[in-house]
């Protein structure tokens, strides 16, 4: 038995050491690979006013990173032409702008069916050239012909699903607590459905709650047993 207890232990040890560090890898991997996508477009902007060109080289400029729409949104509020050269006046407050996210932690990246949010919340601030309450700001990206694509300005209209999944994701990533509960956890509705949807997460929760308990697994069988022997008797 005590065997069979040993191998139970070091599959969960595995699960435990393996599966969530794949899972972060992969996702602070996606979000760097959004924060320089957004960097590199808001700089596609900011040259188009650091000199003249056609239009097919500002159609070219930013092509590679605004959708049709977006693109002749931002253009129709921020060009201007000369001599049949065009550029864009730039500004502190100038409209369809990739926002000034800091990139932190306070920058949420949200992918929901096939979209991708991202938005940030700036606290008030009234010093300086530009002052501002507080306020939301954020775009959405999406794929079009195999590459990221900036398809909408979001502005403040971030919906509240978006806003909510990313405020609980961060609650839950903070949670670090093993304590086992009083209760017969196996038995709870709660931890059977969880373990429909997503059994891996579950075996790593009860597998932390068994091996930080005092008894511990080998208590658990242990107290099964008995219990066998009892009904037996």
């Amino acid at each position: 038995m005590y065997k069979h207890i040993t191998g139970i232990i070091i599959t969960i040890a595995v699960m435990i050491a393996a599966i969530p560090s794949h899972t972060y890898a992969e996702r602070d991997t996606n979000k760097e690979e959004v924060y320089e996508f957004l960097q590199n477009a808001f700089q596609a902007q900011v040259e188009l006013s650091g000199e003249e060109r056609s239009m097919n080289e500002v159609d070219e400029l930013l092509e590679p990173y605004f959708s049709e729409e977006a693109k002749n949104q931002f253009l129709k509020e921020n060009l201007v032409s000369e001599n049949g050269k065009y550029f864009t006046l730039g500004g502190d407050a100038a409209a369809y702008y990739i926002p000034f996210f800091t990139y932190s932690d306070n920058t949420k990246v949200v992918e929901e069916k096939g979209k991708v949010y991202v938005y940030e919340y700036f606290p008030e601030n009234h010093e300086g050239p530009v002052g501002y309450d507080s306020h939301y700001e954020g775009i959405l990206l999406t794929e079009q012909g195999g590459k990221m694509k900036v398809v909408k300005f979001l502005g403040e209209n971030i919906p509240g699903k978006i806003i909510i999944k990313a405020e609980g994701g961060q609650k839950a990533a903070k949670q670090t607590s093993f304590k086992t509960p009083e209760t017969n956890w196996q038995n709870k509705p709660s931890y059977q459905f969880g373990f429909l949807l997503n059994p891996f997460d579950v075996m790593f929760r009860s597998g932390s709650m068994l091996l930080s308990d005092n008894q511990g697994i080998l208590a658990l069988f242990e107290q099964q047993e008995l219990n066998g022997q009892l009904a037996a008797n």
